[in-house]
């Protein structure tokens, strides 16, 4: 006889909080500070805050689209697909080419079982 159980309301979260707490490690608001307002002249400074802002927004979406692994790997796809320009963005390239990156390494862990732990 099969037995069926259901997963605990924690474990359903476990992938959503960990994606979370990679969106609010990248610390996006530190570019909002005044000490930091003169040094958005730089290309080099302005291209690590496009950077850290596409990683910011993949983690974010990951972290809504996380109730399973096949729901991430969609939406993963729907973001590479139609990955739309971010009005903070100084650099729309560099933005999309991290936020690329950022994609296929996600992709890349869930499809290699290194992200299995969040999800059993």
């Amino acid at each position: 006889m099969t037995s069926f159980t259901t997963r605990s309301n924690k474990d359903l979260k476990k992938a959503s909080e960990y994606f979370q707490k990679m969106h609010s490690e990248l610390g996006i608001e530190k570019y909002k500070l005044a000490k930091y307002q003169e040094l958005f002249n730089l290309a080099s400074f302005q291209a690590m805050h496009d950077a850290d802002l596409a990683y910011y927004c993949i983690y974010r979406k990951c972290s809504e689209h996380s109730s399973s692994k096949e729901d991430l790997l969609n939406c993963l796809a729907q973001e590479e697909l139609f990955l739309p320009r971010h009005p903070d963005a100084f650099n729309h390239e560099i933005f999309r080419r991290h936020a690329l990156n950022a994609i296929s390494e996600i992709r890349e862990h869930l499809e290699n079982g290194q992200l299995d732990y969040l999800y059993y």
